[in-house]
């Protein structure tokens, strides 16, 4: 068996030497702010207040006057979704979480940052770094940071670090406690002091304190009584700009400001998309009665000044290259994919699959077709260019191999049966003028699916051609009818899955079975998706039915962010074909997509499309199984993972995660990631169980306590002694590590000074392979509440068989400290902390001791997320 690992110097001997960055001039902040001043003096007024309003867009307003450009801002943080073509697509926020390198964090940044400037912008909207504490957030795909602070205080400072290499300005977001999208436009959330410092500003606060991040952005929803969070004075001007001495200017999420005062008190410099909140009349009258000082707006203009003038931009930008896609940036996907998919499971060493003997593979799932799935909303990529899942089989399994998906257990409407009621191949369609199939239709024909995509872009031959019926200059029909017939061939359950921007009706033998209400999209959701239905029926093999389809659309949905206008309906068995005993080896592509995943709407914990009952009836045909699954969340797998022979989480891979899917499943790459998160058994034993027991996108609920504090993820797991059934930092690889040698020094500590904790990994097996070994600190009998046991540092090697490698963690007096509110500062206790060392956070392997002689006191100025700064620093990429 092959295994290789590829790695890439992010800069070294001429890897990006065609595309240089333009030297940066000023250096130092004393040279920065001497020529911001210079320019804020001869700004007048209306200028002042102009500045700070915004474009209509994510750009900051030109100044021709004095040499002021217009900078230019690109969504989002997993690629240059504004760009023509689009940018590289990269893997989700937990992909590269699971990765437990900061290497490929910079790596990816890199990417971003050199695609961002090549396309003629000078920011993009991301790293998002906010933390996983459910399974139903609907941005967690979006978030770089898992469950852990720690690992995104690393990953987040090193990725932006990456991004501003590039004369690029990175923009932390959500700032902050952004976990769940329930009503976020009203949501008001009580969040502890101790777990706001400990949990979710560690990440922004390495972003600032380790990478100088030259854009917050703060959220919607509210928080402590503010509403929004931009209105937070305490989190902002206090925290954000005071203690932690960011240097940059904070802009809003779009069109998150309520209220004008508050939001220009609290610390907001720039209001996005326009000058809505912070229009110059506002603002203006604010200053003329005195409750807005002159200094407060000036500061705000010092603030992006400052930015400009650090990365060069007065005077003028870069122009665009015209070039995408660069290689480094294309390998920089394809790396980040290749360790961040985590292999879950592998009974019996089922994989990797052997070419010689696997030669006959079924693939089930319409994710494995096309681009490999992304989530949906304002990070949405539509891929350029990719690799899909089944490809990537069909390249990686070698000549001769026959790679074959299963249309009848692939819910696909290209893939779905029909017969129109003549005996003929496909479906009549009938379109009427009325929302309510009333009267004669103005048009009859026979379509081969039921795929009507009314903005044009349905790829099968499906799109809509007919009559324009409301205005509004969309092809859109009031409503359609389709019927057919269809034959199953096998007995049993199968799923029907409607998706449509209106109410749809699906008559079986004219029996309802399907219904979904008046079909109005998401409310209080200005970018609304349009969400499936699905439909479980039993249906005999041989029997024909009779299918009618109505369709009726309503207004208010959209197309862009992978949205969809029209109706699609699907039907597929959730029974395991005949011969699928016959097959080496089963490969099904399961989870979500950005038709159940993305911003503005939570989504259930269970798996959507019955896909658990196909999984399990699969895998009991077969149990050489191979479940992968899609999404930036963990599932409930309890009704399948025992019956699969392999499972893997593949999060959202990016363009070239078909590739390295493939090379993984093949042992040309042995998988190394790691999980970000705790995935439950079930959702009762998630820490937030009572705070949000069941997804909700319910505009009622209004308020939300996080009653867990800081036992978020993994902390809350161990606290409660409940046993999850995959464990943060958990990850199967196709070889084997050792741990030994663990040392201490010193052991005893009694200073500000760094902690060296080292010790050996060998790889005991026979291919070579990569093991991301964590370190965590307990301490027990403290005053206060203290987790079982934090995350403190990790380092990831790359082993050839029998090799050992020393590895060296560092610890600090920040590493063994909690948060203490009374006194706005950091505590750490005198007495014993363990320091343990595992291949997961339930896996243990190395225990010692270090001894803390006195009790320190560290303001929060001071105090500083990461021991090892410099590890986050731009840098080669050691293999």
């Amino acid at each position: 068996m092959r295994a290789r690992f590829l790695m890439t110097a992010l800069i070294g001997a001429g890897v990006l030497a065609a595309h240089s960055v333009p030297a940066q001039a000023p250096s130092t902040d004393a040279q920065i702010n001497a020529i911001v001043q210079s320019i804020l003096a001869q700004m007048t007024l209306a200028e002042k207040l102009e500045y700070v309003s915004g474009t209509g867009a994510w750009d900051i307003k030109p100044l021709p006057r004095l040499g002021l450009p217009q900078i230019k801002a690109s969504d989002a943080g997993l690629g240059v979704r504004l760009s023509n073509p689009v940018g590289v697509a990269y893997p989700a926020g937990p992909a590269l979480a699971s990765t437990f390198n900061a290497d490929r964090a910079k790596q990816m940044g890199v990417g971003l940052g050199l695609e961002t400037r090549l396309s003629g912008f000078q920011q993009i909207a991301g790293p998002g770094l906010n933390m996983y504490r459910t399974p139903f957030s609907g941005r967690a795909f979006e978030y770089l940071a898992g469950e852990d602070p720690f690992l995104g205080a690393v990953l987040g400072a090193a990725q932006i670090n990456g991004i501003q290499s590039q004369n690029v300005w990175a923009d932390a977001k959500h700032y902050i406690a952004n976990e769940q999208e329930v009503n976020r436009f009203n949501l008001m959330e009580t969040v502890s002091e101790r777990a706001l410092r400990e949990i979710y500003m560690v990440p922004f606060e390495s972003a600032v304190k380790n990478a100088n991040v030259a854009v917050v952005m703060c959220g919607f929803q509210g928080l402590n009584g503010a509403n929004p969070v931009c209105e937070s004075h305490a989190a902002i001007q206090q925290t954000l700009k005071n203690e932690w001495g960011f240097k940059g200017f904070v802009e809003s999420d779009y069109a998150a400001l309520k209220h004008t005062l508050p939001a220009a008190v609290a610390g907001v410099d720039i209001e996005r998309p326009s000058a809505n909140i912070f229009s110059p009349g506002a603002l203006g009258a604010l200053l003329a009665n005195e409750q807005l000082s002159q200094a407060t707006l000036d500061d705000k203009v010092r603030r992006i000044l400052g930015r400009l003038v650090a990365y060069g931009f007065i005077g003028g930008v870069p122009a665009a290259t015209g070039e995408s896609h660069p290689p480094f940036a294309e390998r920089a996907a394809l790396d980040v994919a290749r360790e961040g998919i985590v292999l879950l499971k592998n009974e019996g060493q089922l994989l990797p699959l052997r070419r010689e003997t696997s030669r006959n593979i079924a693939v089930v799932g319409k994710l494995a077709t096309g681009a490999p799935p992304t989530g949906f909303g304002s990070a949405h990529i539509a891929a350029a260019r990719y690799i899909s899942e089944i490809d990537g089989l069909r390249q990686i399994a070698g000549t001769g191999a026959n790679i074959v998906l299963l249309d009848a257990v692939t819910l696909d409407p290209a893939r779905s049966a029909w017969t129109t009621p003549s005996g003929a191949s496909g479906v009549q369609a009938q379109y009427y003028a009325n929302p309510t199939w009333s009267g004669a239709p103005v048009l009859t024909r026979v379509e081969p699916m039921i795929n009507l995509d009314t903005s044009g872009g349905a790829p099968q031959s499906g799109d809509y051609r007919g009559p324009v019926y409301g205005g509004g200059g969309t092809a859109q029909p009031a409503s359609v009818r389709w019927t057919a017939t269809i034959r199953p061939t096998v007995s049993g359950a199968h799923v029907f899955k409607a998706r449509a921007n209106g109410a749809v009706r699906l008559y079986i033998n004219g029996q309802l079975v399907m219904d979904n209400g008046d079909g109005n999209p998401l409310p209080g959701n200005v970018i609304p998706p349009t969400i499936p239905v699905n439909a479980r029926v039993m249906l005999q093999a041989g029997q024909t039915y009779n299918v009618q389809f109505d369709y009726s659309a309503r207004p208010g949905y959209i197309a862009v962010f992978g949205g969809f206008l029209g109706a699609q309906l699907s039907w597929a068995s959730l029974q395991a074909p005949p011969n699928l005993s016959g097959f080496d080896a089963v490969v099904v592509a399961a989870g979500h997509s950005a038709e159940y995943e993305g911003e503005g709407f939570d989504h259930p914990f269970t798996l959507p499309e019955f896909q658990d009952e196909l999984i399990a009836n699969l895998s009991r045909a077969n149990p050489r199984t191979i479940a992968v699954l899609h999404g930036g969340t963990g599932f409930d797998m309890q009704g399948w993972i025992d019956g699969v022979g392999a499972a893997l989480h593949a999060w959202y891979p990016g363009q070239n995660g078909g590739q390295a899917l493939a090379e993984i499943l093949f042992g040309d790459v042995n998988p190394s990631g790691k999980l970000p998160i705790t995935i439950e058994r079930s959702i009762t034993d998630n820490p937030t169980y009572a705070n949000y027991p069941q997804a909700s996108n319910d505009l009622n609920f209004s308020a939300m306590t996080y009653t867990e504090d800081i036992f978020v993820g993994y902390r809350g797991f161990e606290r409660s002694g409940r046993r999850p059934l995959f464990p943060f930092g958990f990850g199967l690889s196709y070889t084997r590590f050792n741990y030994g040698a663990l040392s201490v020094s010193p052991g005893i500590a009694a200073g500000s000074g760094r902690v060296a904790v080292s010790f050996d990994i060998t790889n005991s097996g026979e291919v070579a392979g990569a093991e991301a070994a964590q370190v965590y600190v307990a301490q027990s009998g403290s005053a206060v509440p203290r987790p079982v046991k934090e995350l403190k540092g990790f380092a990831k090697v790359f082993l050839q068989p029998g090799e050992t490698q020393r590895v060296t963690v560092y610890l600090d007096q920040r590493s063994l400290a909690y948060y203490d509110a009374a006194r706005n500062a950091w505590v750490t206790e005198p007495g014993a902390f363990d320091i343990l060392v595992g291949a997961s956070s339930q896996d243990i392997r190395l225990r010692g001791q270090l001894f803390n002689l006195f009790r320190s006191v560290t303001n929060t100025r001071v105090s500083n997320p990461l021991p090892a700064p410099e590890l986050v620093r731009l840098g080669p990429v050691h293999p």
